[in-house]
């Protein structure tokens, strides 16, 4: 309809002005050379908020985004702003994260760009530089970290290296193919690592001293690197004992309604005996009972082959005893909303929870002593001794069913 590029200029206007309430504003397509602008919008500034991306990466599967803003232990903008206020001057950290990550803390701020010399020197930070953060995984290259280090350091390119102490304090440097995870595993040993930022003479600066700039980064200890698992495991801890008071009133019970079965078939059988002693004896005599007493003995044999052709179990006191405290003690869980499948899980997760800390706890050759890991470990280990054997009983006990749900 409109062929003239004016008039379809002037459509396109019209159609991208015409209500005041449209979210597009008409601004001109080429601003002027040279000038930059700068907004201060709600909206632009709600699009540089990342709050909601650190929750994704540190909540747990049931964390709720509503309960966790905020909340500095939950992994939020609180947690990084106590780590900077206890960072040193001139002293980089290297802190855990709740997604199982290495939050490295640098202070690169303090580091000037020379435009004559082409290298990097060490100063003072202004106030308003803040400290840079870079979020590692463990099975990362110190490759990887070397070039973040220098994504920040642009336009400079100087030669970046890792560098810890043994036990004698001798420096020994590190291979850039080196993993984070294992480079933190013997840095911890020293409770901290050197990052060394060296230049090598530029040809037109010849007279130029090697620069080199070492940068110390605290390593973490014991008790922080297991911050987040330790939480994680009182939660798992107290969900657990919330759940056992529940599950073992309901053993319990199950127990003895068994124990009362058994007690109840003992006395069916002193009746079945005293009634064929009467009746034998005293009523009808031997020739009468003989046949009867054959056919309830022959009744009991057939209906201990069918027991084995259901169960699948050999027939015993043991194994009816079993299934009939596996069948009230699952009657019991239904009827008090007890869900034996999440206990399980819980128990799994303590578990390995418990084995991430101590494998944590054995990359450090001194562990802290406030974590009071030793004392840790053998009470948890009494803990686990008791909870397998119920993770145990409920699994053979769910299997039990399956086999009977197959069969029937």
């Amino acid at each position: 309809m409109f062929h003239s590029p004016w008039a379809r200029r002037a459509l396109a206007y019209l159609t991208w002005t015409r209500s005041p309430c449209s979210a597009y504003v008409f601004t001109s397509p080429r601003p002027a050379p040279g000038r930059c602008r700068y907004t201060t919008r709600s909206e632009a500034t709600n699009n540089t908020n990342v709050s909601h991306s650190q929750f994704l990466a540190d909540g747990g599967p049931s964390a709720n985004w509503k309960e966790s803003r905020g909340n500095a232990l939950d992994g939020g903008t609180g947690a990084t702003i106590d780590e900077l206020d206890n960072l040193a001057e001139g002293r980089g950290k290297l802190s855990p994260t709740a997604s199982h990550l290495f939050k490295l803390i640098l202070p690169l701020g303090m580091l000037q760009f020379d435009q004559e010399k082409q290298i990097v020197t060490k100063g003072t930070a202004p106030k308003r530089t803040p400290p840079t953060v870079i979020l590692l995984h463990p099975t990362q290259p110190l490759s990887h970290v070397s070039r973040l280090i220098l994504a920040s350091l642009a336009p400079a390119t100087p030669d970046v290296s890792f560098r810890s102490a043994s036990a004698s304090g001798k420096q020994f440097q590190w291979s850039d193919s080196t993993d984070v995870g294992d480079f933190v595993r013997d840095a911890a040993r020293a409770a901290k690592f050197s990052i060394c930022i060296g230049y090598d003479p530029a040809p037109r600066t010849q007279s130029a001293e090697a620069s080199e700039i070492l940068l110390d980064v605290e390593v973490p200890t014991v008790a922080d690197r297991t911050r987040f698992l330790r939480r994680r495991l009182a939660y798992v801890e107290r969900e657990l004992k919330k759940m056992e008071e529940m599950k073992h009133a309901c053993d319990r019970e199950a127990r003895h309604g068994a124990r009362r079965m058994a007690t109840a078939g003992f006395g069916i059988l002193a009746v079945y005996w005293g009634t064929v002693a009467r009746l034998t004896f005293w009523d009808y005599g031997w020739d009468v009972m003989e046949p009867i007493t054959y056919l309830s003995g022959l009744s009991t044999v057939m209906a201990g082959y069918l027991w084995f052709l259901y169960q699948g179990r050999e027939v015993s006191y043991s194994s009816v005893l079993d299934r009939s405290i596996s069948a009230r003690r699952e009657a019991l869980y239904k009827t008090r909303g007890f869900d034996i499948e999440r206990w399980m899980d819980l128990v799994t997760e303590g578990k390995s929870l418990r084995s991430e800390i101590r494998r944590i706890s054995e990359d450090y050759e001194h562990p802290d002593p406030s974590s009071g890991e030793d004392e840790d470990v053998e009470r948890d280990a009494e803990k686990e001794a008791h909870k397998d054997a119920d993770v145990n009983e409920a699994v053979e006990a769910e299997e039990s069913d399956k086999n009977s749900a197959k069969r029937s």
